[in-house]
């Protein structure tokens, strides 16, 4: 029997587990044969042409036996924009017999396209030029979960309670800080950008100059900060806590760029003062600095304080009035108020309900709820427990797209290292609050970011959209209540907890802040934070540096910027000076905004 026969079997026989069943083949096989497919069909008890119809409703699957290597490049809407279909041209013309060449809706890299993938790994910034060096560049290093050699997890709180280790949060806490690292620190920024464009090598350069120089000093790996387009970024952090970013660090400059650091010849980068400067970084005020693998680190910087403060409490109504007293509403484009969904599931009958994490952003040009993934998963880990509390869910579903590979790593460690110190399962925080949390991946497709489809998904059904009403929060997964929020939604409720909803309201004029993705043509792409009512001129020129730097108020610089992806408008330089607001003149959307200037066709 193979791997991936004794994997399948192992599943329970439940049609549920009929997409991660297909996950588990094509992993093995890097295609899904009809044989194979009959095979989980019988073991999950599903009609094989229903099972077929849920394999052919995923454009990551094939059902065709791919050459000995696969090249994949995107043809996205950022990609585009970059020259995705020069490249794709090209190597039709260059690739052999023994390449199975693929374009794909979005590799969701988008703040480094144009971008192609070879053999799973993915290369940003290609040029035409590059083509042949790419298809023969040997396979890149990999890191491991925790990003480096030899490091481990933090070691346990001591004590045992009830088969969990951990306690109350004071507890956790004074733990956390007894584990601290003080002393030189060097922090890489490895998102799936920077792993694009080489933050693997500046990784294993860094390791080695800190053993050539006999440095007393920690390497460690953050998420992305936002600053994608001068990735790899290395940030230096002095035992007395002052920092210094260096951008553009790729592995053949660390030499040099530590030669400066030690000589305190570290000028400050006027870009990535203008990039940072106009932002109102609170969501994102982690991600970069924080080990993601680290839950220690996490809760050193205030993690599950807020969760805490909640349980302590034991009002879970006190959760619902305070999230609705700050008007928060979900990011992933409806802006629907999120504490009315908490209500209608909490006064639902039917156990047990769930909460939903849609994670799927499936929406070719939008890339922000995986940059927050990756940087701080366990800011997310802690809204979606503080939803579940306050809606009465007992199971949590983190549903992450199937590219979205390294945002997956990290919220199953995030979820197992949290489980491991009390705040995940049992009694949380020697509460009476429990529930589980499971992550669940999909296969691709746009449809999936709509709710009900998604539920087919995790059904084991095909991802068609279901008719409303009933809706979720009545008659959900499985026909249970059901709580469905978007991962920059949960990423709010941590701190409108701790601060209030007067807090929230006083910025964005009463709507908080928001998280957009500059791709495209403009100077400077990556994850931004604002205020809402910030406008498209602030995001691409004062943020973004306009088209290659001119600025956009430059005649002919942008024909226009797509705001929201493929379902979402081209709104054109006239404008660039409305408040982004939701329901106002244009509206945010979903946080994806790719600038197109002269060159691009807006039809196309």
């Amino acid at each position: 029997m193979s791997d991936w026969r004794a994997a399948v079997r192992a599943l329970p026989r439940e049609r549920t587990w009929l997409l991660p069943a297909l996950h588990v083949i094509q992993h093995e096989l890097r295609w899904i044969p009809a044989d194979a497919l009959a095979e989980v069909a019988s073991h999950l008890r599903v009609p094989i042409s229903e099972a077929y119809g849920v394999a052919t409703g995923y454009p990551e699957f094939r059902l065709a036996e791919p050459a000995m290597r696969t090249v994949r490049v995107c043809t996205g809407v950022s990609c585009r924009t970059r020259g995705g279909l020069d490249l794709l041209k090209t190597l039709r013309a260059i690739a052999g017999g023994d390449v199975t060449l693929e374009p794909y809706d979005c590799a969701f890299n988008c703040s480094v396209a144009p971008v192609v993938e070879v053999d799973g790994a993915c290369h940003g910034r290609v040029g035409r030029n590059e083509l042949e060096r790419v298809l023969s560049a040997p396979p890149r290093p990999t890191l491991s979960p925790s990003g480096s050699e030899g490091s481990a997890r933090p070691p346990l709180p001591s004590g045992e309670r009830g088969g969990v280790r951990g306690g109350s949060y004071a507890e956790i806490l004074r733990h956390a800080e007894s584990i601290a690292h003080p002393g030189l620190t060097l922090i890489l920024a490895v998102g799936s950008c920077s792993l694009a464009v080489g933050a693997a090598e500046t990784l294993a350069a860094l390791h080695e100059e800190v053993v050539r120089r006999s440095w007393s000093a920690r390497v460690v790996t953050a998420g992305c900060g936002g600053l994608c387009w001068a990735a790899p970024v290395v940030t230096i952090v002095s035992p007395d806590g002052e920092s210094r970013l260096l951008p553009h660090a790729t592995a053949n400059r660390i030499p040099a760029l530590l030669d400066a650091a030690a000589a305190d010849r570290i000028e400050p980068n006027p870009s990535v003062g203008d990039f940072l400067g106009h932002q109102r970084r609170e969501l994102t005020a982690r991600c970069g600095l924080i080990d993601p693998e680290d839950v220690a680190d996490a809760i050193r910087r205030g993690g599950y304080a807020a969760l805490d403060d909640a349980l302590a409490g034991r009002d879970p109504l006190a959760v619902i009035e305070t999230v609705k007293a700050a008007g928060l509403r979900g990011r992933g484009g409806a802006y629907f108020a999120a504490a009315v969904k908490w209500e209608g599931a909490r006064t639902s009958s039917g156990e047990p309900k769930y909460l939903i994490v849609n994670a799927e952003e499936g929406e070719p040009g939008i890339f922000k709820d995986r940059h927050l993934m990756e940087g701080d998963p366990h800011r997310l880990l802690e809204g979606a427990l503080l939803a579940a509390f306050a809606s009465g869910a007992s199971r949590i579903i983190v549903y992450i797209h199937g590219e979205a590979h390294l945002s997956a790593q990290r919220m199953a460690h995030a979820v197992e290292d949290a489980r491991r110190w009390g705040l995940v399962g049992d009694r949380i925080l020697a509460s009476d609050f429990s529930v589980e949390v499971e992550i669940r991946r999909g296969a691709g497709g746009f449809v999936l970011g709509e709710e009900t489809a998604l539920m087919e998904s995790l059904e084991g059904r095909r991802a068609m959209p279901r008719p409303k009403p009933p809706f979720p929060t009545e008659a959900g997964l499985f026909g249970k209540p059901t709580v469905i929020n978007n991962v920059e939604t949960l990423f709010a409720v941590p701190l409108i907890v701790t601060h209030g909803a007067e807090w929230w309201t006083a910025l964005g004029h009463g709507h908080g802040t928001k998280c957009f993705g500059l791709s495209g043509h403009v100077a400077r792409p990556g994850l931004v934070e604002v205020e809402m009512g910030a406008t498209l001129r602030d995001l691409l020129e004062r943020i973004g540096g306009g088209a290659g730097g001119g600025g956009v108020t430059e005649a002919g610089a942008l024909k226009g910027a797509v705001l929201g992806g493929p379902s979402g408008i081209v709104v054109p330089p006239r404008d660039f000076d409305e408040p982004l607001m939701p329901g106002g003149g244009v509206n945010p959307g979903t946080g994806g905004i790719v600038a197109i200037d002269e060159t691009v066709s807006v039809r196309d």
